[in-house]
């Protein structure tokens, strides 16, 4: 009956031996089961069965060239076995002999066995397959570098095995790159080309260029064509070569990249010049800018062209100044102030107003212009000053006659704006009586005959002067006629006046004679 029953205790044996195995290595393999020469062993000493060698389950970004010693790369180890349960692996990089060869780094879900020589699954899942790590190669001379590596499913489960084989480069680096040939001064908005001698050992150029600008064509070989947009940089073209065995030392050329002036502040200067002056305008200096100025049609450039400030002859049309900025790459957006021209303002006309004034009736007297083309105001002139005083500086004025002048008085005027006075008008001549405390003689002592008449008359006088003024107004107080007379003995008048009555004055100095003229 024992006899019976011993298959089963020792099937149930084992299964409880192969399930203590599993439960020793929750978080990982032991170390030593990657199959390798080196390790002799693999993971069936837990998971039972035989081991199946398989491809393709590590991977790595090793170039085919090889590795290049020192340098670090990713190695991914892929289990690939189906089935339901928990999965797990070992790797480690190995000689024939068994010995690491290079350093290997953790990953996610992975940790190091037996010093750093080994690396598992830290957990393992039933969901993660997959597991990335780092690995850095050893010195030059190591030679060929194997991956060992087996992997596992949770028990009863096959284990496969599988290697990646990689070899050291020997490739050399490219030489460095010699001097870029190339303009190191741009205007940006344009295309340059640059090129570089053929570096030994390279396959292939890789051209970087400044901010802003971009290889329109040329990347990858010893010549390219640069665009240097509006908004680019001074900064450095540069390239080196490349090989399997990596990038050789890069060559650099320091690119300025300019670009046309911006436009110049407003103009400073006058926008009413008069015509014949000197006006200045200018802008703000910038450097390496030179200013082309432009000006209305009659006005000149007498200093200054070429630079941000300029002298102007004016002339008389009006218009406008402009400064066009430019530099080695262009011109730039140009500026303009506006122009007025203005000059002297035209004569006024000769000023209307009385011919006669009795200032003892009349203490003062109105005239007047006619407006003058640009005139602003207008100055007054009488003359003599003796005479009185005159003001306003419109186009009226008021004479105040002077008590004790007797005589005849010239009212001019000239117009006046901000580029200086206009000429003198024509002179109106007003003649001034004074008949205060001057004894008026009675017409008995003036003979006129005949009279009333057709315009001929007889004048006779008896005064003690040798001449006299002799004055004939109209009904209105309007001067008529004007003549010197003997004051002594007959004068023949011949007026031609209209039909009508007349007054005569005759000014002796010291009296005034009045008579009355019927003209038929």
């Amino acid at each position: 009956m024992k006899i019976k029953h011993l298959p089963l205790i020792i099937g149930a044996l084992t299964v409880l031996f192969l399930s203590s195995f599993i439960a020793l290595y929750p978080n990982g393999a032991p170390a030593a089961v990657t199959g390798s020469p080196g390790d002799g062993s693999d993971c069936t000493q837990c998971h039972g069965g035989t081991a199946t060698t398989v491809a393709g389950w590590i991977t790595s970004n090793i170039p085919a060239s090889g590795y290049v010693p020192g340098q670090t790369y990713q190695i991914t180890a892929t289990n690939s076995i189906t089935g339901s349960g928990k999965y797990g692996f070992e790797v480690s990089p190995q000689n024939a002999a068994g010995s690491q060869l290079g350093t290997l780094a953790v990953g996610s879900g992975t940790k190091l066995v037996g010093g750093t020589k080994y690396i598992t699954h830290s957990n393992a899942t039933s969901s993660l397959k997959t597991w990335t790590f780092n690995w850095t190669a050893p010195a030059a001379g190591t030679g060929d570098v194997t991956f060992y590596g087996s992997f596992a499913r949770s028990h009863p489960g096959p284990v496969r095995l599988s290697t990646l084989v990689v070899n050291e480069q020997t490739a050399t680096l490219p030489a460095a790159a010699g001097p870029i040939t190339g303009p190191s001064s741009v205007c940006s908005g344009n295309s340059f080309n640059y090129s570089v001698g053929s570096i030994n050992g390279a396959t292939s150029y890789t051209w970087s260029v400044p901010t802003g600008a971009t290889i329109s064509s040329g990347q990858g070989t010893t010549s390219i064509t640069v665009n240097f947009s509006a908004s680019a940089s001074s900064g450095n073209v540069s390239v080196y070569g490349s090989n399997t065995a990596g990038n050789g030392t890069p060559s650099s050329l320091p690119v300025t990249v300019s670009s046309a002036p911006s436009q110049p502040s407003a103009i400073a200067g006058t926008a009413t010049p008069c015509t014949g002056t000197t006006q200045s305008y200018a802008v703000t200096n910038v450097s390496g800018v030179t200013y082309t100025w432009t000006v209305p049609s009659g006005s000149s450039i007498s200093s200054g062209q070429g630079t941000n400030s300029i002298t102007v002859a004016v002339g008389s049309n009006s218009g406008s100044v402009t400064a066009v900025p430019s530099n080695s790459c262009g011109n730039g957006t140009s500026v303009s102030k506006a122009l007025t021209v203005s000059s002297i303002p035209s004569a006024a006309a000769t000023p209307t107003g009385p011919d006669q004034v009795d200032i003892r009736t009349t203490s003062s007297s109105s005239y007047a212009t006619t407006g003058a083309a640009g005139a602003t105001s207008y100055v007054w002139d009488l003359s003599p000053a003796n005479a009185g005083s005159i003001s306003g500086t419109s186009t009226s004025a008021t004479v105040t006659w002077d008590g004790a002048f007797m005589g005849d008085a010239s009212i001019s005027v000239k117009s006046v704006n901000a580029c200086g006075d206009g000429t003198w008008s024509l002179v109106k001549m007003t003649h001034v009586i004074n008949t205060t405390g001057v004894n008026v003689i009675d017409v008995s002592k003036v003979r006129v005959y005949p009279n009333p008449s057709y315009g001929h008359f007889t004048l006779e006088l008896n005064g003690d002067k040798e001449t006299a003024l002799l004055l004939i107004m109209d009904a209105s107080g309007k001067e008529v006629y004007k003549a010197t007379v003997n004051d002594k003995g007959l004068n023949s008048l011949d007026l031609s006046l209209e039909t009508g009555v007349y007054i005569m004055m005759i000014n002796e100095e010291t009296r005034v004679l009045k008579q009355k003229l019927f003209i038929q």
